[in-house]
């Protein structure tokens, strides 16, 4: 896996979420729907999962339950109808090592991969939450944008180090700039949520180049998607502090 290939990924899926982020709730849950379901074919192998195809299913239907749940829950905080998503995810994971158990000395490490994945899928619904908070749909947008900023910019140069300081940077800077064009948010939240997005990107880009280079081109677009989707709860916490 290359590291292109998983910016690219992270570019392309964050500039999903802010596009559908600006027609509105219900094209943002297809979105992020659609992000969950290209990630969960990718997952099982990134995580080491034995049974794939089921660790996919797992994953695929608990970020389903959480989107669903907080598109549909009413009255905020939208994003408490997660909750049973989350334990969904647990319960679907350990029921799922019964059931179609895996080799001996690979099932700690199947299930908790599939967890992880699970609830990465399941902190997805998050960005729905956001979107449904009266005036921080703006928001959506700015940590997005960053997101994809952010995403592009661990890769500028050969060195990590260097690299993850211009990724917080111009996320900060791309948070910003949006929240100074809003009306509904100020730069200061702007660059909050552009900060915390761009954390997110490059936390899991750390991760990832601590770990063995997955071979399979779906894993690759697995890790660049998961940012994108586990910043959801990020961009969620910002907008209940600076909207309430």
């Amino acid at each position: 896996m290359s590291p292109s290939t998983r910016a690219t990924a992270t570019f392309a899926a964050a500039t999903v979420v802010a596009v559908a982020g600006v027609y509105g709730t219900r094209f943002l849950a297809l979105a992020v729907s659609a992000l969950i379901g290209v990630a969960a074919f990718g997952w099982p192998r990134l995580l080491r999962v034995y049974r794939r195809k089921v660790g996919s299913t797992i994953i695929a239907a608990s970020g389903a339950i959480s989107v669903v749940a907080v598109g549909l829950g009413r009255g905020e905080p939208y994003l408490r109808y997660a909750v049973a998503a989350a334990g969904a995810a647990v319960l679907l994971s350990l029921a799922a090592e019964v059931f179609f158990p895996s080799p001996p000395g690979r099932a700690v490490t199947s299930v908790t991969g599939m967890m992880s994945g699970a609830l990465v899928a399941v902190s997805a619904g998050a960005w729905v939450a956001a979107n449904r908070t009266a005036g921080a749909a703006d928001l959506v947008v700015a940590g997005a944008a960053a997101i994809a900023v952010a995403g592009v910019a661990v890769v500028t140069t050969t060195r990590p180090s260097i690299n993850a300081l211009i990724a917080l940077a111009l996320g900060t800077a791309t948070g910003s700039a949006l929240g100074f064009a809003f009306d509904s948010i100020s730069w200061a939240g702007g660059a909050l949520v552009g900060v915390a997005g761009a954390i997110s990107v490059v936390a899991v880009t750390e991760l990832a180049n601590r770990e063995p280079a997955p071979r399979h081109a779906l894993a690759a677009i697995a890790s660049g998607i998961t940012p994108v989707l586990a910043a959801g709860v990020l961009v969620y916490l910002s907008g209940r502090l600076l909207v309430g």
